[in-house]
C-alpha cells in the first residue's frame, strides 16, 4: 500500500501538459465488470506519455489537455485484470470517451486487451468542424496545407488568401502550436506550415469558442510534430513538374497568337488587317492594324532622316521590341524536408530536450513572365520541447519565411503588400488595354519580397489533475521590398536593321512615355509601386483551464496584442507627378481581449459557453478636419501633419456572447446549433492610411476612429452515422456581416479637393449549406465529398 500513494500522487501532478488550444481531453469511468460498482482510485496511463490520473470516488476520470494522436490507455487496479485499450484518437479540443469495465481476477498476470473504435459521430462537437490527421494527409494529393484547406466544405482558394463561407482572406485566424501566424498589417494569414511538420490540422468554419478574438469566418489549428526524446527520425518529400505551358493552345509569343498576328501574317501585315486577306470574322478576332506599308510610308514621308524604314525593316524593329521570350524553360518543384530527435549531448540535462526542423521551398512560374518569371517561397521552422519538471513544459518556436512575386498595384493605389500568385489573375492582366505591354515589357509590375518571421514560447504548468495554466509570449515581424527593376540602358548600340540603331527597349526601367513601332508603350506607367515597410506584432497570453466537475470544463483567459506598424509605401514616376503617391506613417494600435468559457457535457446535451471582451485601442490621434477643408488639397497637404488640428481618437469596448449546442438523438445521429458575435480589426490601410500625391493633394485618408468589423453568426446542423462506415453531415448557416470599411469619394465643386475617405459603409448577408459524406474506416478506400452552396449579398 506504501507504494500505491505515491504513484497516484505522481499520475495526479503528472497529468497532461500540453499547449494551448492544442490537445484533446481523454476521460470516462471504471467499473467492476462483474456488478457495474464504481472502482475508486484506479490509475489511468496513456502509455507513451507520462500523462495519467487516478478515478474519483464514482469512478469517473479526465486527463486533460493530451497532444492528437493514436494511444493505448491503460487501466490498474489492485485485484483486477489490466485493461488495456488500444487506438484511442485523440482530437483537439474534443473530449474521447473510454470507459473501462475491469474484471476481478486474483492472479494479477491476467490482462484484458480491447481495441477502441472511432465514434463516427463525435458528440461534442457543436460546430462545422475537420479533423486531419498527418497521415491522412500523406494520402492527399496536395502540396501545401493551403491545398489541404481547399478541399473542405466552404473553403476556397481567394487571391488574397482562403476564403471561408464568403469571408474575406483577413477574416481567418492561423494559428500554429497555439501561436499566431496571421500579419497584422493586414490581418492576413501566412500559412507558413510545411506538411512534413504537421501532426493534425484542424479547420473549423463556424462557432468559435470565445477564447478566439479577432476572427470572422474561419480558424485553422495546426498542431506540428515533437522531436522523440529517445531515437532521430525525417521525411522527404519532392515533387516536380518539368517546364512547359500553362495553358492550351499556341505560345502566347508565337507570330501567331492574339498580339502577334496581325503585325506578323503575310496575309495582312503588309497591307493592314482591313486591306489584306482576312474575311470579316478572322478581323474580328484580333487587334487593328494598318499594315507595314503604310507605317514605312510615314517614316520616309516625314522631315527626318534617322528613321526612315523599309517595310520589311519596320517589321524587323516590331521583332526586336517584341523579342522576349516568355515560354516557360524552368521546372515548378516542392521540396519539403523534416527531421527530429534527442538534441545531441543536452538532451538529457535538458529536460529530455528535443527538437523538430523542417524546411519548405517551392517554386510556381507564372503563366507567362513578369518582372519576376514564378512565385518563389521557402520557409523554416525549429520547435524545441523540454520538460522541465514533471508538472512543466516548456516549447520554443521560431520560424523564418521569404516570398519572391510581383506587386499588382498601378499608379492609383500605394502597395499594401499584396503580390500576385494565381495563375488566373495573372492571365487576367493581359485583357486590358495594356495587354501586349504586359506581355513583352519585363518591368511593367514591381517586383517584391516579403519575409516574414516569428519567435515564440509558450510554457505550461500542470496545477493539479485537473487545473493547469499556459503562458505564452510572441513576436512576429514581417518586412517588406517592393522595388523598380534596374534603369533601361538608352545607348542606342544595336542595329536590328543596318544603319538603324535603337536601345534595349522595353528591357529596364524607363519612367517616361516612350511607344513602339506598333504603339506598344514601352515607359511611363510602369514598376511604379514601392514598399519598404516593416511591421512587428509583439502578443502575450495567458490560459487557465480547469476540471471542475464531470460536467464542467472551465477555461479562462487574457490576451494582450502590440502593434508597431512603420508604413513606407508609395508609387514613383520621374514623368508625372500625380502618379507620385506615398504612404507613410508610423502607428502604435494594441488590443486587450478577455473571455471564460464553460464546456458542459451531459448524457444527451454538451454545450459550449461563453462570453468574451475586446478592448481595441488605434492609439493614435485623427486630423479634426471638416469634408472639403484645404488641407486636403494641393500644397496645403503636405503641412497636414504640421499644421492641421488633431483630435484623441476614442478606443472601443465590444462585448461577444457565444453559444454551442450539439444534442446527440441516438448513438448514431446528432443536432447541433451555434450562434455568436464575432469582431475584428480593420485593415491597417483603412485606420491609418495617409496618401497624397507629390504635390501635396491627399487622394486617401483612413479613419483611425472606425468601428470594428462584425459578424453575427448562425449554424443549425444534422450528423449522421450511415452504415458504421459513413458520417453525413449536414450544415445550414447564415451571417449578418456589418461595419466592413470602404471608401467614400469626396469632390469639392471648384475640385481643388478630390480624396477618398474610409468609413464603416459596407455590409453582407451571406447564407449557405453544405452537405459531406466523409469515409472514416476501411483499409483500402478512405475519402470524403463535399458540395457547398451560398448566396452573398452587400
Amino acid at each position: 500500500m506504501s507504494k500505491i500513494v505515491p504513484l497516484i500522487l505522481l499520475l495526479a501532478l503528472s497529468s497532461s501538459f500540453m499547449l494551448g488550444g492544442t490537445g484533446g481531453v481523454i476521460s470516462g469511468r471504471v467499473t467492476d465488470a462483474e456488478n457495474g460498482s464504481p472502482l475508486v482510485g484506479a490509475t489511468v496511463i496513456v502509455e507513451g506519455t507520462s500523462l495519467g490520473t487516478v478515478t474519483d470516488a464514482e469512478g469517473y476520470y479526465s486527463i486533460l489537455n493530451v497532444p492528437p494522436g493514436t494511444y493505448t490507455v491503460t487501466f490498474n487496479m489492485i485485484g483486477y485484470a489490466k485493461y488495456h485499450v488500444k487506438n484511442v484518437r485523440v482530437v483537439i479540443d474534443l473530449t474521447t470517451k473510454i470507459d473501462a469495465s475491469m474484471e476481478p481476477v486474483v492472479i494479477e498476470a491476467k490482462e484484458v486487451l480491447v481495441v477502441a473504435e472511432r465514434p463516427i459521430v463525435t458528440k461534442d462537437v457543436s460546430a462545422s468542424q475537420m479533423n486531419i490527421e498527418a497521415k491522412a494527409v500523406e494520402r492527399l494529393p496536395v502540396q501545401t496545407v493551403s491545398q489541404v484547406l481547399t478541399l473542405q466544405a466552404g473553403v476556397e482558394q481567394g487571391r488574397e488568401g482562403i476564403i471561408i463561407r464568403g469571408g474575406s482572406a483577413n477574416q481567418t485566424v492561423f494559428m500554429v502550436d497555439g501561436l499566431s501566424l496571421n500579419d497584422e498589417r493586414s490581418n492576413i494569414p501566412y500559412p507558413a506550415v510545411s506538411l512534413s511538420s504537421v501532426k493534425e490540422i484542424q479547420i473549423q468554419t463556424g462557432g468559435f469558442n470565445a477564447e478566439y478574438g479577432n476572427l470572422r469566418s474561419g480558424l485553422v489549428n495546426i498542431v506540428t510534430r515533437e522531436g522523440d526524446p529517445m531515437r532521430y527520425s525525417g521525411v522527404v518529400s519532392v515533387q516536380y513538374r518539368p517546364p512547359g505551358p500553362k495553358h492550351f493552345g499556341p505560345s502566347l509569343y508565337d507570330p501567331y497568337s492574339y498580339f502577334n498576328r496581325p503585325y506578323m501574317d503575310p496575309a495582312v501585315c503588309w497591307t493592314g488587317t482591313k486591306n489584306g486577306a482576312w474575311d470579316q470574322y478572322t478581323q474580328r478576332q484580333y487587334p487593328q492594324f494598318e499594315g507595314w506599308i503604310p507605317v514605312s510610308r510615314a517614316t520616309l514621308e516625314d522631315n527626318d532622316p534617322s528613321n526612315d524604314l523599309t517595310p520589311e525593316g519596320a517589321r524587323r524593329i516590331y521583332e526586336w521590341q517584341h523579342r522576349r521570350a516568355g515560354d516557360i524553360t524552368k521546372p515548378d518543384y516542392v521540396v519539403d524536408v523534416g527531421f527530429g530527435g534527442p538534441v545531441p549531448f543536452l538532451a538529457q540535462q535538458l529536460g529530455k530536450l528535443r527538437f523538430y526542423i523542417s524546411h519548405f521551398r517551392q517554386r510556381d512560374m507564372f503563366i507567362y513572365p513578369l518582372s519576376r518569371d514564378s512565385y518563389d517561397e521557402n520557409y523554416t521552422q525549429l520547435k524545441l520541447t523540454s520538460d522541465l519538471t514533471r508538472s512543466m513544459k516548456l516549447t520554443l518556436s521560431g520560424l523564418y519565411g521569404e516570398i519572391y512575386s510581383v506587386s499588382p498595384y498601378d499608379w492609383t493605389v500605394t502597395p499594401t503588400g499584396r503580390v500576385l500568385r494565381d495563375q488566373e489573375e495573372i492571365a487576367d492582366l493581359l485583357n486590358s488595354t495594356s495587354g501586349n505591354s504586359i506581355l513583352y515589357m519585363p518591368g511593367y509590375y514591381s517586383p517584391t519580397a516579403i519575409y516574414h518571421s516569428m519567435v515564440g514560447a509558450k510554457l505550461t504548468h500542470v496545477i493539479s489533475s485537473k487545473t493547469f495554466y499556459e503562458v505564452s509570449l510572441q513576436y512576429n515581424a514581417n518586412r517588406y521590398n517592393t522595388y523598380k527593376l534596374p534603369d533601361r540602358d538608352t545607348t542606342k548600340k544595336y542595329q536590328p536593321v543596318p544603319g538603324y540603331f535603337v536601345d534595349e527597349a522595353p528591357y529596364g526601367y524607363w519612367g517616361y512615355a516612350v511607344s513602339g513601332i506598333d504603339g506598344m508603350s514601352m515607359g511611363g506607367w510602369m514598376n511604379l509601386g514601392r514598399d519598404q515597410s516593416v511591421n512587428s506584432t509583439t502578443s502575450f497570453r495567458f490560459d487557465l483551464t480547469s476540471q471542475v466537475s464531470r460536467e464542467h470544463q472551465l477555461k479562462a483567459g487574457l490576451q494582450v496584442v502590440y502593434n508597431d506598424y512603420n508604413i513606407n509605401s508609395s508609387t514613383q514616376s520621374p514623368s508625372m507627378s500625380t502618379w507620385t503617391r506615398s504612404m507613410i506613417y508610423r502607428v502604435f494600435p494594441y488590443r486587450v481581449g478577455a473571455y471564460v468559457q464553460d464546456k458542459l457535457e451531459f448524457e444527451g446535451l454538451i454545450a459550449n459557453l461563453g462570453v468574451r471582451l475586446d478592448y481595441s485601442n488605434p492609439n493614435t490621434e485623427s486630423y479634426a478636419l471638416s469634408a472639403y477643408d484645404r488641407y486636403y488639397s494641393q500644397g496645403y497637404g503636405k503641412r497636414i501633419e504640421s499644421e492641421a488640428p488633431r483630435e484623441e481618437v476614442k478606443s472601443q469596448l465590444v462585448f461577444s456572447p457565444r453559444l454551442g449546442i450539439s444534442h446527440p438523438i441516438t448513438e448514431n445521429s446528432k443536432l447541433y446549433f451555434n450562434y455568436g458575435h464575432f469582431y475584428s480589426e480593420p485593415m491597417s490601410s483603412y485606420r491609418f492610411r495617409l496618401q497624397r500625391e507629390s504635390n501635396g493633394l491627399v487622394t486617401y485618408i483612413g479613419d483611425p476612429a472606425l468601428e470594428l468589423e462584425r459578424t453575427i453568426a448562425y449554424e443549425l446542423g444534422y450528423a449522421q452515422n450511415l452504415f458504421n462506415m459513413f458520417l453525413l453531415n449536414i450544415a445550414a448557416y447564415y451571417k449578418d456581416v456589418s461595419n466592413q470599411p470602404g471608401w467614400i469619394f469626396y469632390q469639392s465643386i471648384n475640385n481643388a479637393v478630390q480624396y477618398y475617405r474610409a468609413a464603416n459603409n459596407n455590409y453582407a448577408d451571406i447564407r449557405g449549406f453544405e452537405i459531406t459524406v466523409t469515409k472514416l474506416t476501411g483499409d483500402w478506400i478512405r475519402g470524403f465529398v463535399n458540395y457547398t452552396y451560398d448566396v452573398r449579398t452587400s
